[in-house]
């Protein structure tokens, strides 16, 4: 039986990336909308269009396009298809999506990583290959019309209300769609039924290259969505989320007992970001290198602020000691 008017219809866009296909929604009404959309690819427009034609549904209707955050497997089409459909984006204000490459924001992060321990060679590397990625993103055409949010918005968008909530860490620009007549939270990768999302390493050029406790913020960000009454998640990757507190209380769970491997780590004699990574995840190709780090320094953060070690961030290597 083919899905009602009233319920998202669930497409999934493949990626070129290691996390595999992307969860884009469709919601109908007189003013179809989509939440995410995919990379920019040949490949992953056809099978959106195949996937929406296979149900009745056509890709040129779309008028609404709920982006959840910048990364582009999320949001790669995104600019693409409000031209290209004549659609209005909603999406945070800092998105990744209108920010164009940096220099300085990118010396700022090499720095930053070579003071983890990193060796520069290697992230130059790493970048070139990050650089090369830019192709499944269209990031110079110019979108039909823009919303930018900030969260705790309340909006009407095709026919229904909306709350915005935003909910940093795994990227800075994240945002949760909560559909207020049915329950329903578009909730990207903040929750994820079969993997925990990567607080990603921010450095914000904003406010002088100053580097964003996203783990702390993603916490702060789950605690939001408990005050919210979620009948469903529905998230960018893996299967729909149907007790979206339980799934809450397993991630902090998981959060608790990753924090103790790191400190067990620590004491061990894991003194730099770099070693402690490495003592954690094992030596990793380039390309996963850089999650490893992030999501080492959100963790040191993380223990930080429990006071259960000590970090030096100013020296030129970042060091770690237990407060034990």
């Amino acid at each position: 039986m083919p899905p009602s008017a009233a319920d998202p219809l669930l497409l999934k866009i493949p990626t070129p990336y290691p996390v595999g296909r992307i969860n884009v929604y469709f919601l109908d009404g007189p003013e179809p909308t989509l939440v995410d959309t995919g990379v920019f690819s040949s490949v992953s427009l056809e099978a959106l269009e195949e996937q929406l034609r296979a149900h009745g549904r056509r890709l040129a209707d779309v008028r609404h396009i709920l982006v959840t955050h910048g990364h582009y497997d999320h949001a790669g089409a995104a600019l693409h298809l409000s031209r290209r459909c004549g659609a209005t984006l909603y999406l945070h204000r800092q998105s990744a999506l209108f920010t164009p490459r940096q220099p300085a924001a990118e010396e700022a992060l090499i720095a930053f990583l070579t003071r983890c321990g990193l060796p520069r060679d290697t992230l130059e590397k790493a970048f070139a290959n990050f650089h090369a990625g830019r192709r499944f993103a269209d990031l110079a055409t110019e979108p039909l019309a823009v919303h930018r949010l900030n969260g705790d918005e309340c909006l009407s968008i095709a026919g229904r209300e909306w709350r915005i909530v935003a909910t940093p860490g795994h990227s800075p620009d994240h945002l949760c769609f909560y559909d207020l007549a049915t329950g329903n939270l578009f909730c990207g990768d903040l929750l994820l039924s079969h993997i925990t999302p990567n607080p990603l390493l921010y450095l914000d050029p904003e406010n002088d290259y100053r580097r964003a406790p996203s783990l702390i913020h993603y916490l702060e960000s789950l605690a939001k969505l408990t005050t919210i009454e979620i009948t469903t998640g529905f998230p960018g990757h893996g299967p729909l989320i149907s007790d979206v507190a339980a799934l809450i209380a397993g991630t902090r769970k998981f959060i608790g007992e990753r924090a103790e491997i790191f400190r067990e780590k620590i004491t061990a004699g894991a003194a730099d970001p770099a070693t402690l990574a490495c003592a954690v995840f094992g030596k990793l190709d380039l390309a996963n290198q850089f999650l490893a780090i992030s999501e080492t320094v959100a963790y040191l953060d993380l223990l930080e602020q429990n006071r259960h070690i000590e970090v030096d961030w100013k020296g030129e290597l970042i060091t770690i000691r237990s407060s034990l």
